[in-house]
C-alpha cells in the first residue's frame, strides 16, 4: 500500500517516482492529527528523488561491473576450453599414430614422418640417435606419454613439471584450506 509522487529533479530534468507510504483511514489512525501526518514536503520530496535516483544509478554501475567481470570470466573459459579441445583432438592424433611398441607413461616417444607415404609414426629413437641425415629432416617432434595418458611436447615438459610440483606443494600444505600459489 504505497502512493506514487512523481518530481522533477532539478538538476538533470528527469522525472522520478518517489513511492511514498499511504495514510491510514480515519478510522485506523494512530495519530489525532491527519494534518501532521499527511502534510508533504517539496524539499523532502525532491531529497527522497535525489536519494532514490541515485541508488538507482549506483545499483545499476554495481551491475554494470558485474557483469563486466562475468564476461571476462567467461571469455578466459570460453579461451580454456578451446584449448582443452586443441589438446584433446592432438592427443587423439598422436594416441592414433603408428607405433609397434607399448606405449609407456612417462617415456618420451620421437614423431616421425615416411617420405613418400606421409604416414606418421612414433619410435623411441631421437633425430641424433639415427646415425643418417634423412631422418632429421622426417622429423616431426618429440612428446611424452603422461600418466592421464595425454601428450605433452618436449619443449613444454619443463613447464608441466612445474605446475605438476606446485600442485603436490599445495596438495602436502593441507589441501585447499592452505590455498597459496607460489
Amino acid at each position: 500500500m504505497d502512493d506514487q509522487r512523481v518530481v522533477r529533479l532539478t538538476e538533470t530534468g528527469e522525472r522520478v517516482g518517489v513511492p511514498l507510504v499511504r495514510a491510514r483511514d480515519e478510522e485506523n489512525r494512530l495519530v489525532t492529527s491527519a494534518r501532521q501526518t499527511d502534510r508533504i514536503d517539496a524539499d523532502d520530496l525532491v531529497a527522497l528523488a535525489n536519494q532514490l535516483n541515485n541508488a538507482r544509478q549506483l545499483v545499476k554501475g554495481r551491475a554494470c561491473d558485474r557483469l563486466k567481470h562475468i564476461a571476462q570470466q567467461m571469455e578466459q573459459l570460453h579461451v580454456a576450453a578451446r584449448c582443452v579441445l586443441e589438446e584433446a583432438q592432438r592427443d587423439e592424433e598422436l594416441h592414433n599414430v603408428a607405433c609397434n611398441m607399448q606405449k609407456q607413461p612417462g617415456r618420451i616417444y620421437h614423431l616421425y614422418q615416411k617420405r613418400p607415404t606421409m604416414e606418421k609414426y612414433f619410435s623411441m629413437l631421437a633425430p641424433d640417435e639415427w646415425g643418417k641425415l634423412e631422418k632429421k629432416e622426417d622429423y616431426l617432434g618429440s612428446y611424452r606419454l603422461e600418466y592421464d595418458r595425454s601428450w605433452t611436447p618436449v619443449d613444454e615438459m619443463e613447464q608441466k613439471d612445474a605446475e605438476v610440483a606446485r600442485i603436490q606443494r599445495l596438495l602436502q600444505r593441507g589441501g585447499p584450506s592452505q590455498l597459496t600459489w607460489e
